[in-house]
């Protein structure tokens, strides 16, 4: 089963900035500076867990994960210009 993730972080070294922007990549979808969204399995979710603990310096950093069990059930406004505008392809 999958939940819907929404990840937001402080992390204050630039060199792990990039790390965990790169971790994040590989498993959310990127929404705006320091907030990735997104649905994963639990599997997925530990080893996003696992591979930010590699890196976060946790007297520093900060990541925050809410989430919920369906998309459906998470309402989202945007005030303001959104970042990471959703468009088609052809």
């Amino acid at each position: 089963m999958k939940l819907y993730y929404i990840a937001v972080y402080d992390i204050s070294s630039p060199l792990r900035l990039a790390k965990v922007l790169k971790i994040f990549r590989k498993y959310l979808e990127w929404v705006q500076n320091s907030a990735f969204e997104g649905e994963l399995t639990e599997t997925q979710f530990l080893n996003l867990k696992k591979e930010l603990r590699k890196v976060v310096n946790k007297d520093e950093d900060s990541i925050l994960f809410f989430f919920a069990e369906n998309k459906k059930y998470v309402s989202k406004e945007i005030l303001g210009i959104e970042k990471n505008e959703l468009t088609n392809i052809i």
